[in-house]
């Protein structure tokens, strides 16, 4: 009965948390107040015992009390550990949208593509370049106003139609293996393993993915434009709304040309510098390898440096650093917060037994491990297509990974990557996406027409990328 009863209350709260967050509540603060609901069910219903977070001398016997220090020690394990790491990591990225090196790298990478006229390879160079610039500006909404105002116009006067175009800027922000993606950074923590291990692992299953939906982008698009064609339907999207990104990412591109051609290399210095370290550390020249944090604050004062040299004025130049504080409370409200809130609903649901549940379903048993992955990535992909986030769920998943992986036949590594990829591929597929929405009205059609334009490449995306991570994926 008591079973029966804590199944009934977790998949409520499942529920309460993605009908929050499909309705646009805050979705950190909605995972934040149901896990802090089920903390209190848990303790109610007698089962606060089967906590996973070990109080040791602070235990105070108050039930109450005690989950409290639950949730006061979980927002310090985030905040000290891969928190901080994300947060570093987002005040890099702000202050190189300040000085105007991101839009700079948007700008040098998007140009040669004009020069094509009117081949659909086009859509498949246009794919991998958005996605190598999701190495840069992390952020898919970010991401998508600066290509509109690159990238769209160029291609659509290389004779792709609009819809086509605003389809790649849609997708643009896939699943590219870097050291510097949350999910990724993430992931390596769960596992314990070192970032450039764990990365190298995740792309043998999301490089060939991203290859296979380039192909399919481009049949895809070519496709529907000629349906499109036959029925009259492809329109000329209007020089107003090719342009229609907001003032600041029109600022951040007007200082980008006045910027040296080398400033485009300086928002990927953190990417240069793990993946150097890590190839020396290889080669035994080096026995160590950078983390996130010591990469991303050298390239900080690197860049700096450089910044003081072009300015000629040290107190301006140190006075610009308090963007990269501004980008740390922007870390600190949007991915460390629903980190420590995924925590806290995770350890909820831990408390009423349903991991142990799914675990022993699982343990030893090659098929119902399989099943399991496989209910997770649904879960996964239905939660990202209905509120248009891939955050929120990976992360509240994720954070269950390990005791699965602990007690039955799946690997960690396998089963993140089938999760991490169908949260940032489903949420293309939404129409409330925030990317969907900003392409749409920057080309002047409805949502639901751009995303029957990425519908089949994610789709495809998904499928391969969770069938790549079973078959090459063995760490």
């Amino acid at each position: 009965m008591m079973t029966a009863l804590a199944i009934l209350v977790a998949l409520l709260a499942v529920c309460a948390a993605g009908w929050l967050i499909y309705k646009k509540a805050h979705a950190a603060a909605s995972l934040f107040v149901v896990g802090f609901a089920l903390l209190v069910i848990s303790w109610l219903m007698g089962m606060d015992g089967n906590r996973t977070v070990d109080l040791g001398d602070s235990a105070t016997g108050h039930g109450f009390y005690d989950q409290l220090l639950v949730m006061e020690s979980l927002f310090k394990s985030r905040l000290s550990g891969i928190g901080l790491s994300i947060m570093v990591l987002f005040g890099f990225v702000a202050y190189m949208r300040h000085i105007g090196a991101d839009a700079k790298t948007v700008v040098l990478l998007s140009r040669p593509l004009s020069r094509f006229k009117g081949s659909y390879w086009l859509v498949f160079a246009g794919f991998l370049l958005g996605n190598v610039l999701s190495l840069v500006i992390p952020s898919a909404a970010a991401l998508s106003l600066l290509l509109i105002a690159t990238l769209l116009p160029a291609l659509v006067a290389a004779g792709l139609t609009p819809l086509t175009v605003g389809a790649i800027v849609v997708t643009s922000s896939t699943i590219v293996p870097s050291p510097l993606e949350a999910g990724l950074i993430q992931g390596a923590e769960l596992t314990g393993m070192a970032i450039s291990d764990y990365v190298g692992q995740v792309a043998l299953a999301t490089v060939p993915t991203i290859l296979i939906m380039a192909v399919t982008h481009m049949l895809w698009q070519r496709w529907c434009d000629r349906r499109d064609e036959s029925r009259g339907a492809v329109g000329v999207a209007d020089g107003e709304h090719l342009n229609a990104s907001t003032a600041a990412m029109h600022d951040a591109i007007e200082r980008a040309a006045k910027l040296p051609n080398f400033y485009a290399i300086l928002p990927l210095l953190p990417l240069l510098v793990i993946a150097t370290t890590a190839t020396l550390r290889r080669l035994e020249v080096i026995d160590f390898e950078s983390g996130i944090m010591p990469a991303t604050i050298v390239s900080l004062m690197v860049t700096l440096l450089i910044e003081i040299i072009r300015r000629r004025s040290f107190q301006e130049t140190v006075d610009s650093v308090k963007q990269f504080f501004v980008g740390l409370g922007e870390g600190v409200a949007g991915v460390v917060s629903l980190l420590i809130s995924a925590a806290i609903l995770v350890e909820g649901i831990t408390q009423l037994g349903i991991i142990s549940m799914i675990t022993q379903g699982a343990k030893d048993s090659h098929g119902a491990a399989l099943l399991v992955v496989l209910l997770f990535v649904i879960a996964t992909g239905l939660i990202a297509t209905l509120t248009g986030s891939g955050t929120a769920p990976y992360f509240a998943f994720s954070e269950m990974v390990p005791a699965l992986a602990a007690e039955s036949s799946i690997l960690p590594v396998r089963m993140l990557t089938s999760i991490w990829g169908t949260s940032n591929l489903a949420r293309q597929l939404s129409p409330v996406c925030a990317a969907v929405l900003i392409v749409a009205g920057a080309i002047k059609v409805n949502p639901m027409q751009l995303v029957k334009r990425t519908s089949v490449p994610m789709l495809v995306g998904i499928v391969c990328n969770v069938l790549f991570a079973f078959l090459f994926i063995h760490a």
